[in-house]
């Protein structure tokens, strides 16, 4: 009768665990091996997009000459008008572009469309014959690169878990400033020779080839499931469905006063920084009296002080977190007050009389200081905002952002025409008056930010405790249910007992947490990261991060050559490596092999 047994046992079908293959996943426990390679594909079609971004700052001048404009007429029509199209009137384009990255399914698609788009638009910005088609040319292009944001960090969100999203996130926003600076640099080397429109056509070529690169190299992630503090919710199989309502965004923007001061110093923050994008370069040719290619240098090493001051803000703002929470509004008050002093003296020394040296250093300081507050503004954003609310509220600081960078230029054209004053008055005034009013909200930032935080983490973890109980409530009940039909069912009674094993196994091995850790499937993660998400990296660049984005491109290099040994090897579709069976490195207990029948 027993072999009779085991004979009738054979004839059922085997159980899911045994058509498993024992796996892990390979470099850095990921899905996919490519995960590095195809974010870096992503980076470089992010840097593609952004390089038209101050295209024309460098040949101003030549622009104003080639559609007839004076010195009066250039800082009106090419300079505060364009930028507000670019910045402030695309705002619909790209609000339209964040939207519908979360609700469209595949973003894959999304990005690649966008970015192929804001390619067509830099190139038709260089074949623009009269200013009505630049203007809308720019306005595009300027909708197309804010979009693009969203939807990039959405997906290289759900592409890497939360221990390699810095790293990821750092490589990310690097790729986007080294966009914006080498296209500045570029068009400031070639446009004496080339003309301005030269550098739109290179950079309009390069995010059309990008685009490409993205749909043929580029995997479709898995929405969700990625924050550690919902990580037992989600295993527990309970899903984050809180969604944005109209009530709650509109309770976040006025109730609470962390949001309410960040958003007003947004604003009066990138009212100077809009200045400094638009007219910096031809100011310094122009009042100055520097050559074009010498003020492009100046711009250079702005850049890179702006990048130095990055990674030291970063670093400085993490450990004012770490002593006291009301430490880092008060070091991005103080940072922001001082960040003025070598803006002046860009603006009023005598650069020609003073040395390249003077120049040098007061380019670099000022783009370092400059940005030391700046990286630390969105973590703040992020710290105080539940997950529904953020992509909301990050969306709302962006629009104030371009709205200020948009109304920069046309307030320094309209003094000029309404009170007289010189271009470099003007300079000096907005960048005082409106860096002095942020340094105040900073210091008045000190007293909320540690409340509404506080407030914002009470209110998370009382959910998740609400939806773990319910979840674990509902699972027992419907284990119980299970049992008794089984019992009802007499005439497969051996074969509900063999059931009854395997649903055990399931259940040992699926509520072993510890088993999983070194596994990340795409429901849970590993790592002590919060909920907050990639946007994290994206303004606060530490020298940690610096050392990550080094590694996470050594790893994109890497796996970009062996993605030819991965199609000649392992089968189509298969993410893992497969373990020889002397690896059982995982095998503890036998616990993946069939269970014994007795």
């Amino acid at each position: 009768s027993q072999y009779n047994n085991h004979k009738n046992y054979s004839s059922l079908p085997p159980p899911p665990l045994s058509q498993r293959k024992r796996t892990v996943s390979k470099t850095s426990r990921n899905d996919d091996p490519t995960l590095h390679a195809q974010s870096l594909v992503l980076a470089l079609a992010f840097f593609a997009v952004w390089s038209p971004q101050n295209l024309m700052a460098p040949n101003l001048t030549q622009m104003a000459e080639y559609f007839h404009f004076s010195p009066e007429q250039r800082d009106l029509y090419l300079g505060a008008n364009i930028a507000i199209a670019t910045g402030v009137l695309s705002l619909p384009v790209s609000a339209l572009l964040g939207f519908l990255a979360d609700v469209v399914k595949s973003r894959i698609k999304l990005f690649s469309g966008t970015v192929c788009f804001g390619g067509i638009a830099a190139i038709l910005t260089g074949y623009s014959q009269t200013y009505t088609q630049l203007y809308f040319a720019r306005f595009f292009c300027g909708g197309y690169m804010a979009g693009s944001v969203v939807i990039a960090f959405s997906i290289l969100g759900d592409l890497f878990d939360a221990k390699d999203r810095n790293a990821a996130s750092s490589g990310l926003t690097a790729m986007m400033g080294a966009g914006i600076l080498f296209g500045q640099v570029f068009a400031g080397l070639v446009g004496d020779t080339r003309g301005w429109q030269y550098p739109f056509y290179v950079s309009g070529i390069c995010s059309i080839v990008t685009s490409v690169m993205v749909l043929l190299f580029v995997k479709e992630p898995v929405r969700g499931g990625k924050e550690k503090v919902l990580q037992e919710m989600i295993a527990n199989g309970a899903k984050y469905d809180r969604k944005l309502t109209l009530e709650g965004f509109l309770h976040a923007m006025t109730k609470n006063k962390t949001n309410v001061i960040l958003m007003l110093q947004g604003f009066f923050t990138n009212v100077p920084w809009g200045i400094i994008f638009t007219f910096l370069n031809d100011y310094l040719s122009q009042e100055q009296g520097l050559s074009v290619p010498k003020s492009t240098l100046l711009i250079l090493w702005f850049g890179l002080g702006c990048a130095a001051g990055g990674v030291i803000g970063g670093l400085c703002g993490s450990w004012c977190m770490r002593i006291n929470r009301t430490l880092l509004p008060l070091f991005m008050a103080a940072t922001t007050l001082l960040g003025t002093f070598p803006f002046l003296g860009l603006l009023d020394l005598d650069l020609n009389k003073d040395g390249i040296q003077v120049c040098i250093l007061l380019s670099f300081v000022g783009g370092l200081i400059a940005n030391l507050p700046s990286v630390n503004v969105r973590p703040c954003l992020l710290n105080v905002n539940p997950p529904e609310t953020r992509g909301a509220a990050m969306t709302a600081a962006n629009l104030m952002i371009n709205v200020a960078r948009g109304a920069g230029p046309s307030l320094i054209t309209i003094s000029q025409k309404i009170f007289g004053v010189t271009r470099q008055y003007s300079f000096n005034i907005t960048l005082i008056v409106f860096w002095s009013i942020t340094t105040l909200l900073l210091i008045i930032l000190a007293n909320t930010l540690p409340y509404d935080q506080d407030q914002m983490e009470s209110e998370l973890a009382r959910y998740a405790k609400t939806k773990t109980d319910r979840s674990r409530y509902n699972k027992d009940h419907h284990h119980n249910h299970n049992n008794n039909n089984n019992n009802s069912a007499t005439e497969f009674d051996e074969a509900a007992r063999l059931s009854d094993i395997y649903k055990n196994l399931d259940s040992k091995i699926f509520d072993d947490v510890d088993r999983f850790q070194p596994f990340d499937d795409d429901m849970t993660v590993a790592g002590h990261e919060s909920i907050v998400s990639i946007e994290d990296r994206m303004t606060s660049f530490d020298a940690a991060a610096a050392q990550e984005s080094w590694t996470f491109m050594e790893d994109a290099l890497r796996e970009i050559a062996q993605l030819s040994h991965f199609s000649s090897t392992r089968p189509t579709g298969m993410n893992y490596e497969t373990i020889e069976d002397d690896e059982d490195e995982y095998n503890e207990g036998g616990v993946w092999d069939s269970p014994d029948i007795v």
